[in-house]
């Protein structure tokens, strides 16, 4: 890239005039406008919104250097791509050394942390450092050097232009250069992102709390405790993130530091609060319409030491968050972790805290990114508000049945925020802000913004949660209202108090309210009351739909016009015995093994008002498996499937499961768009585009085959026509599941521990007896060829945590590898007759007739033409990482069936087992080969019988040469 004339002609001026600019009294704000500025212009952004972009667009933001206590409110600027953050830029004037100095490093480096950005500039043009900021947590003793990835004196700008353009020009951003550079640079150890490092503080708070107060509140229930530290954490988290913006006195907290009864004083502060907000948070004293208040908080008994330590780490230098720029999501992913462990009381009284029950089943907690949030709000929230005004768009309600910490919630009421203050910007904004009750008003610098009274409106008026966790309701509530809060003043707030007798926030129980989404009052029709102890029934804690939301359900159109979430998966608590039966009678898609988000996609679908939008991401296999049928009959039956986004696995990074996006309408069913993103933040288009008949899917017993297209359905049509499934050939089975934590019988052993699956007991490196049995792991397996190494041993038995019917390990039977192997993505197969153990990594398929032969079905499973059938049809085999072939995917592969009183089908068959019989003497004399030579040479002669064998495949399923090309076009 060329360097532009505008940095040759600002280098030249600065060198020129360097030493008048190096002057104390050159300050911050010169060297913006003359120097910084014009370089990041001609890097390609809109530095003044030259385009007149809306607040919520701009290229850059501006901030202003107001000074709280010893840190500033926020960076110089921020720049954008689409209003999301991108980096920020601190400047310095040219007289700091920014080479050496470590208060300026610290200072970008902790509001670039704390806001989770991987990237930010210090710069006084001088000198132009950039950081890495997203994975090293900042401290005040820090080097200047230390993240600090590039540095440049103004001398090197026009030599190192196009590495400095690569990364920081706008164009550069939106095609990935940055993205790829930050991978690049990544750190793998001694790393902390503030979501991770903030969680493990309040962890740490939490346990301390929770111990403290049990010890010195005698006589508390566990809900009681749980509801104690809950609170006590979100109303100092609240104030806190106040301060640094401006709403509350900067240092409060701190204040209360100097003297003895810090709780009462903190409890003060409280009460203030109440007086300003009546956000619910704070309640205290009874109110008409507003729920009980909290007597119990008022009245703890804390230990000054206890506050002190907490408080005195939340302020600038020692800590190294700055709450002003941490985004919600960033808070809500912070605690939806957090609310994944509960505090529990021993015996004697003592606190602990436990990972719940329900996430450790489901083996975590899985946040839902933002870019997630953002396409689901955007394709049922944003195509509500088409051609909408703001008295119609103030009907819409909008639900999360499974809010959490709320994400989907803050995105759907950021959606409104933005929406209707472009709106106004539109619609002569200069006349509104004079109304008695102005919607919007002129900010400082000429942006219009809109009220704290209009926030207030617009949150009462659309935004809708339910949780059964009453934990995770209040902390919905707080990230709700911090978002009401966001760019207000303490001036704003003190005017609302003083004018209008308001108080900033409003109380949001009767919007987010706790309770069970899936099961109602009717559940204890049939006397179910008398068979559950207190404890079970605030656990199950039935919900009514129509008595709790009249307001929704008495309209003209009753029910919500959008719902949106990201529904519990798997099996919970909930499915206990006493349960099922309800779920069973109630639900139309609880049948068989069904799963949780089933319940969940028929209680909200029936939820929504006729044209209501509906938006979910799920695991993809409700399109096909089995269990889902119910589901699938209901959707498909009786509403709209507007849209399907496949979406790769790394959604969520520590969970196996592969999502999707489904987009669903309360009206007729039409056609479906199936849209299949490569790209993970939907940065791009998708990568591929489809549209069926939703009507389709119905004439095919309700399977949704979404990952073939139009060619590839005729193909594979005519592949299922000629042939019947695997299962009526031979039976693939499982195997077993050595450990598991609470699993396992005698008569050794027990049922396993935590250290039972640690140590793993039953498994040696030598055999140790005739219980002890040769195992071989999916590893082993290639295509037609087995490692057996003889150096793993496992003792069999009812011991392991779900043994096998043996004769899953012996006799004639094909062995598959669960995780389909190499670039291609292909079935791994090979067989076997001798005894070998395994366990879930490798899918036996016994063999129990004498025809076809063994090497048939080994030939056709192998092939491309099978692999290419997985992977169209199977959701597992999609998985950008690890895709799997299932159990119940060998069951239905479609085998070729012979008739051997026909001469031309027999003697395909035959021809197929004397090439797989040459395949497997190829392998064999391959691994016996030891100079290079011949390993080569049987390398290619296994090549050349491959194609063979795949040749031949086409032949038996009788595919044309086009059919065959759009086969191999999919390699």
């Amino acid at each position: 890239m060329p360097v532009p004339d505008e940095i040759k002609s600002l280098v030249d001026r600065f060198h020129r005039n360097r030493d008048s600019y190096s002057l104390q009294s050159y300050n911050e704000t010169q060297v913006r406008r003359e120097f910084i500025d014009p370089f990041f212009k001609a890097l390609g952004w809109d530095v003044d919104n030259e385009k007149g972009y809306a607040e919520a667009y701009k290229d850059v933001i501006h901030e202003p250097s107001l000074k709280i206590g010893e840190s500033t409110k926020a960076p110089d600027y921020c720049f954008r791509i689409g209003g999301q953050r991108k980096f920020f830029l601190e400047a310095k004037k040219p007289f700091v050394n920014i080479k050496s100095s470590e208060h300026p490093a610290f200072q970008l480096r902790r509001y670039a942390w704390s806001a989770k950005l991987p990237l930010s500039i210090l710069t006084d043009f001088e000198e132009f450092a950039v950081y890495e900021c997203g994975r090293i947590r900042p401290a005040k003793n820090d080097a200047a050097s230390k993240a600090r990835i590039l540095y440049y004196k103004y001398t090197d700008y026009e030599e190192k232009w196009d590495e400095i353009a690569g990364i920081f020009h706008r164009d550069s951003i939106l095609k990935g250069s940055f993205d790829r550079f930050i991978e690049s640079t990544k750190k793998k150890r001694g790393t902390a992102e503030v979501d991770d490092a903030f969680l493990e503080e309040m962890d740490q708070w939490r346990e301390i709390l929770a111990k403290h107060i049990a010890l010195r509140n005698r006589g508390l229930t566990e809900r009681d405790l749980n509801h104690a530290v809950q609170v006590t954490i979100d109303r100092i988290i609240f104030l806190r993130i106040c301060e640094d913006r401006g709403v509350e006195p900067y240092g409060q907290l701190n204040k209360i530091l100097d003297g003895k009864n810090l709780y009462s004083r903190l409890v003060d502060l409280y009460k203030k609060a109440d007086q300003r907000y009546n956000s619910g948070l704070f309640h205290f004293r009874k109110e008409t319409g507003r729920p009980e208040p909290d007597s119990l908080t008022p009245n703890l008994i804390l230990d000054d030491t206890i506050l002190k330590n907490l408080l005195k780490g939340l302020y600038y230098p020692d800590s190294p968050y700055e709450f002003s720029v941490i985004p919600a999501d960033i808070l809500g992913h912070v605690y939806e972790r957090f609310l994944g462990k509960v505090i529990r009381l021993t015996k004697g009284g003592r606190a602990k805290i436990e990972e719940k029950p329900e996430v450790r089943k489901a083996g975590g907690v899985y946040y839902t990114p933002t870019y997630i949030v953002d396409y689901i709000v955007g394709n049922t929230v944003g195509k509500m508000l088409e051609k909408k005004t703001p008295r119609s768009a103030a009907k819409l309600r909008i639900l999360d049945p499974a809010c959490g910490s709320g994400s989907f919630l803050i995105g759907a009421y950021q959606y409104l925020l933005d929406w209707r203050l472009k709106y106004y910007e539109n619609h002569n904004p200069e006349k509104l802000a004079k109304k008695t009750t102005p919607p919007i008003y002129q900010a400082s610098g000429g942006d219009w913004k809109l009220t704290t009274s209009e926030r207030k409106k617009i949150l009462l008026n659309n935004i809708y949660g339910v949780d059964i966790d009453s934990q995770a309701v209040e902390v919905t509530k707080l990230t709700l209202l911090l978002k009401v809060l966001e760019g207000e003043s303490a001036e704003n707030i003190d005017a609302l108090l003083r004018l209008f007798h308001d108080r900033a926030l409003p109380d949001l129980g009767n919007n987010i309210k706790c309770g069970n989404s899936l099961i109602g009052p009717d559940f204890y029709d049939n006397a179910q009351m008398t068979f559950l102890d207190e404890e079970e029934r605030y656990r199950i804690n039935v919900f009514d739909w129509h008595s709790e939301f009249p307001e929704i359900f008495k309209r003209k159109n009753p029910g919500f016009d959008a719902v949106i979430g990201n529904p519990p998966y798997g099996f919970h608590l909930i499915h206990a015995k006493n349960i099922k039966p309800y779920l069973r009678q109630e639900f139309t898609s609880a049948k068989g093994g069904f799963e949780h988000y089933f319940l969940f996609y028929e209680r909200s679908l029936r939820l929504l008002n006729n044209g209501g939008h509906h938006g979910f991401i799920v695991p993809v296999t409700w399109l096909t498996i089995p269990s889902a049928y119910a589901l699938r009959s209901l959707i498909l039956s009786n509403y709209r499937i507007k849209k399907i986004a496949w979406l790769s696995e790394l959604v969520f990074k520590d969970a196996q499961v592969n999502t999707l996006i489904s987009i669903i309408e309360r009206s007729k069913p039409e056609k479906v768009e199936i849209e299949i993103y490569s790209d993970l933040g939907f940065q791009s288009p998708p990568s591929e585009k489809r549209v069926y008949d939703q009507t389709a899917f119905i004439d095919a017993d309700f399977y949704m085959a979404i990952f073939e297209g139009g060619r590839d359905t005729a193909v594979i049509e005519k592949i299922v026509a000629r042939s019947k499934p695997l299962q009526e050939f031979a039976r693939p089975c499982s195997g077993y599941n050595p450990y598991e934590v609470g699993k396992g019988e005698k008569p050794q052993g027990g049922a396993h521990t935590k250290e039972t699956v640690r140590s793993k007991p039953y498994h040696s490196k030598v055999r140790l007896g005739d219980e002890w049995k040769p195992e071989i792991a999916g590893r082993d397996l290639r295509r037609y060829s087995l490692t057996i190494t003889g150096y793993r041993w496992i003792k069999y038995g009812p011991w392991l945590a779900a043994p096998r019917d043996p004769q899953n390990f012996a006799g004639k039977r094909i062995l598959v590898q669960e995780i389909v192997g190499g670039p291609e993505r292909r079935i791994v197969a090979v067989f076997c007759d001798r005894e070998l153990y395994y366990s879930r990594d490798v899918i036996p398929i016994k063999i129990e007739k004498e025809s076809p032969d063994p090497y048939y079905l080994l030939g056709l499973i192998n092939s491309q033409l099978l692999t290419w059938y997985h992977q169209k049809r199977n959701p597992k085999a999609k998985k950008q990482l690890f895709p799997k072939v299932l159990v119940s995917d060998l069951r239905k592969l479609p085998i070729q069936t012979i008739d051997f009183t026909n001469p031309t089908d027999k003697a395909l068959h035959d021809r197929m087992v004397d090439l797989v019989e040459h395949m497997l003497d190829l392998h064999k004399r391959l691994n016996d080969a030891k100079n290079p030579h011949d390993k080569e040479t049987l390398q290619r002669q296994i090549a050349a019988t491959d194609i063979q064998i795949d040749r031949l495949v086409y032949e038996l399923y009788d595919l044309t040469e086009e059919e065959i090309r759009i086969v191999e076009g999919s390699k």
